[in-house]
């Protein structure tokens, strides 16, 4: 490596940042703008852009300056999205025009800062990371993920159970399922489940909440995921707190490999619980109005709640094509690119609720096919190729599939 892409001997729970730029006095600019910001603690290095380079896996983040030659820079960009594992990448512009943003956004970039730098907003996004990392180090390897919609009717509890199946089945993952939808309790219900102990169980006396207890508390699908049910009844959802479900989570990601949660469509502590605990938080719409302007809603709750480290991601699913309200339309209305899209598949909609069983039954084929963009699917976290679908770990949303025709044979 050269002089110039040396990595600095900073304090070992810095956050890596390496700079991308044309010319030494471009980036000087930049970085003496980070060395200026008191947190958190930053390692920095430099190096010019080269559109065949290798990922440097070392980074937490990468931040390329456009500065002069904008199509190199997109190159760049571009080639380090469509790896994985990645760092997160940031796109650092001196143009505010909605033509280059809308440019930079698609080849890949997860943040988008102006120059110069404002220091509000570089703390805030970098924050944002190193608060990430400090919670998965603290709390454990377990991933925590969190759906959740303001509109009912968009498949937040379909998704959450299926996306578990797919891990299951997939990945060989250890999986568990929570029904935070206290008074609906849908997840029993699709997963056809007859739960005996519900997350009741964990809510009820002063007993401290160990192992055993939750095991207890947790009925096994005979896919081998496990489900923490909602009450079996209606107004015993009001005896769940936001320090019991903050408890049960903390557990559950040491007990397992990812723990699923559907959140439903109702807002409340319990639930903000669940977001400030989870890796990645996915807000699920649909192409109408009406889950447009809820969507909105949340955006700006997600701004006045402050929470660290993790920000909403969206799902479009039922996407159609030719809807009057395009893809395009709500990441406009919503300032942010649509993660992942589900089509729109009314045969298989059809046959899952005419059969009133599971989806995902003995020999049946499970049909989660899914378009996405050609931006990052998820963080580095999750590992994987983008597209690749035979990764042991999991690509994007990783439904498993990669396109609408995929389709999961699940074994007998």
């Amino acid at each position: 490596m050269s002089a110039l892409g040396k990595k600095s001997n900073g304090r070992p729970d810095a956050l890596r940042v390496q700079l991308v730029g044309e010319g030494e006095e471009h980036r000087a600019e930049v970085r003496d703008a980070l060395a200026a910001l008191g947190d958190p603690a930053l390692d920095i290095w430099e190096i010019e852009p080269d559109p065949a380079a290798a990922v440097d896996t070392s980074a937490d983040v990468t931040m390329v300056v456009f500065n002069g030659n904008t199509d190199l820079s997109l190159s760049y960009l571009n080639n380090q999205a469509g790896s994985e594992p990645r760092p997160i990448l940031f796109a650092l512009l001196h143009d505010r025009s909605p033509d280059l943003m809308k440019r930079v956004l698609r080849a890949g970039a997860d943040e988008l800062l102006f120059l110069p730098l404002d220091a509000g907003d570089a703390t805030r996004a970098l924050l944002k990371i190193s608060e990430t990392r400090r919670r998965e180090e603290v709390h454990g390897t377990g991933t925590i993920i969190s759906l959740v919609s303001l509109i009912g009717g968009t498949g937040v509890t379909s998704l959450a159970a299926n996306l578990g199946l797919a891990l299951r089945y997939a990945f060989d993952k250890r999986v568990a399922v929570v029904d935070l939808d206290l008074q609906t309790g849908g997840l029993s219900v699709f997963l056809n489940l007859e739960p005996e102990r519900t997350i009741m169980a964990l809510a009820e006396g002063n007993r401290k909440l160990d192992s055993i207890a939750l095991e207890s508390a947790l009925s096994k699908h005979a896919s081998g995921i496990y489900l923490l049910a909602a009450p079996k009844r209606i107004e015993d959802s009001e005896l769940v707190t936001d320090t019991t479900v903050g408890a049960i989570l903390d557990l559950m990601r040491q007990l397992f490999d990812f723990v699923i949660v559907d959140c439903g469509t109702h807002v409340d502590a319990n639930t903000v619980a669940a977001w400030e605990r989870s890796n990645h938080l996915f807000y699920v719409l649909d192409q109408s109005i009406g889950a447009a302007r809820c969507a909105w809603r949340f955006v700006d709750l997600c701004g006045r709640l402050g929470l660290q480290g993790i920000e909403p991601n969206f799902i479009l699913s039922r996407f159609m094509a030719g809807h009057p309200i395009s893809e395009e339309q709500l990441s406009h209305t919503l300032a942010k690119s649509i993660h992942s899209r589900i089509p729109r598949d009314e045969k298989i909609l059809e046959r899952v609720q005419l059969s009133a069983q599971e989806p995902v039954a003995g020999g049946a084929e499970l049909a989660v096919g899914q378009e996405r963009r050609g931006a990052r699917a998820a963080n580095r976290s999750w590992g994987g190729s983008r597209g690749d679908c035979g990764s042991d770990k999991l690509p994007g949303l990783a439904l498993v599939e990669c396109n609408r025709s995929a389709r999961l044979k699940v074994p007998q």
